[in-house]
């Protein structure tokens, strides 16, 4: 997630729920001006072989403090940093203290790879000399829940006391899971539905192909992707989107009610000193009972909106933009495969086409549960059926690197986001 910003106490009470609506759609802009970012978390490791305490001589704080000594601006709460920004990247904090960064939007894969080297040389320079490593794995092999550091953030703090009301591996997920994801973008709103509809129906192959989390607490979980797997069991109110995750009738507005109509954790509030926190709504509220009803004398405003719909958690998640969530954090010379593989299968009208026939788009006896449940289980060797994921998942690269060659011989992209994809 992008690094958290103050709620903005000057904007006004919603008077509807229309600017929810309106929020996603918003975000439609020209194939022209499409750009892709790509979000990254990884496991900061001490000369102890311990993930890293917040505070301390070799910590987070440490590190943080590190990059802000080199030009990054830090977003504090409650006095102590826990986020950073600078030229419209950021570096943010997973509740185990997982190392994101959230890469600036850029044109092409060649630019994310610059980005990619830069950081991880600034990264040297300001962990190599506190003898700091970095693990690029989907999930932490060792370390159990209770062992690992928890990052001193409010909004974590309130999800740690929900999260085993609503699900058996919550916790799991929160503080022993790392991911990469790529941030797209759409120019319709009819159009980034298609896309969401694509995005779902290609879990299966991005679960596969980035399967990098075998292992949990020390134990072989017999999963290719343990982390892809524990979504079923985190809190289905807010993943579970099959109603109309494959329905090519479906719309925006789906999505948004479906939103409206989720639990809300938290509410960021400004305190009469200035600063913020986050305030439990304890699940008793939906965002449609925060905005009729209110919550201690006050009303939502569109940046309560902004943060309810970051507290989704669906393979693909809408905002401004859409995110592809399902991939395993993998090694740093593989992390551009995943925003490559999207741009040659999203920012493309046939590539699109021709991804949308090849996973069976309309079948609504094909069961896509089970389909996403083998290639958590076994990646590439999964069949069900008469699908065979690894077929899927080649003929996908296919299509893929056809749809980044137009992009290519178009100008909008470099050889480098074919390079990505080889072999």
């Amino acid at each position: 997630m992008a690094a958290a910003t103050p709620p903005d106490a000057s904007l006004p009470a919603l008077d509807s729920l229309q600017p929810c609506f309106d929020w996603s759609t918003s975000g439609a802009r020209p194939a022209e001006q499409w750009k892709v970012g790509t979000e990254y978390e990884r496991w900061a490791i001490g000369p102890d072989g311990q993930p890293l305490p917040y505070d301390g001589p070799v910590s987070i704080r440490a590190l943080l403090d590190g990059f802000a000594s080199r030009g990054w601006q830090p977003y504090l709460e409650s006095g102590r940093p826990i986020a950073l920004d600078r030229d419209g990247a950021s570096i943010s904090l997973e509740p185990a203290g997982q190392f994101e960064l959230s890469g600036k939007a850029v044109r092409t894969i060649g630019q994310m790879i610059a980005e990619r080297d830069a950081h991880l040389a600034q990264v040297r320079e300001v962990a190599g000399p506190l003898g700091v490593r970095f693990a690029f794995v989907g999930a932490n092999p060792l370390t159990t829940y209770n062992d690992v550091p928890k990052m001193p953030k409010g909004r974590y703090g309130v999800m740690r006391a929900w999260m085993p009301r609503v699900g058996s591996l919550g916790l799991q997920m929160m503080h022993l899971t790392c991911t990469v994801q790529a941030n797209i973008d759409f120019g319709s709103p009819q159009e980034g539905m298609e896309m969401m509809r694509l995005g779902h129906l290609l879990s299966p192959v991005f679960i596969a192909l980035f399967a990098n989390s075998p292992w949990i607490e020390g134990k072989d979980t017999g999963k290719a992707s343990w982390r892809a797997h524990i979504w079923t069991d985190v809190d289905q109110r807010r993943c579970d989107v099959r109603r109309f995750a494959f329905d090519p009738k479906a719309t925006m507005a789906d999505y948004t009610e479906w939103l409206i109509d989720m639990p809300m954790y938290f509410v960021d509030e400004v305190r009469p000193d200035g600063s913020h926190g986050f305030a439990a709504m304890d699940g008793k509220y939906t965002f449609r009972d925060f905005f009729e009803r209110g919550w201690n004398g006050r009303r939502p405003t569109l940046a309560d909106w902004e943060l309810h719909a970051s507290t989704a958690f669906p393979d693909i998640r809408l905002k401004r933009w859409l995110e592809v969530r399902q991939a395993d954090c993998v090694p740093p010379d593989a992390l551009p495969a995943l925003p490559a593989l999207v741009k040659g299968l999203f920012y493309d009208a046939t590539a699109r086409r021709e991804a949308l026939a090849l996973l069976a788009d309309g079948d609504t006896q094909l069961d896509r549960d089970a389909l996403r449940a083998a290639a958590c289980q076994d990646a590439l060797n999964a069949r069900v059926g008469d699908v065979d994921l690894r077929v899927w998942a080649n003929s996908a690269l296919d299509i893929a690197v056809r749809g980044l060659e137009r992009q290519i011989a178009a100008g909008s992209e470099d050889a480098s986001a074919v390079q990505a994809l080889a072999p």
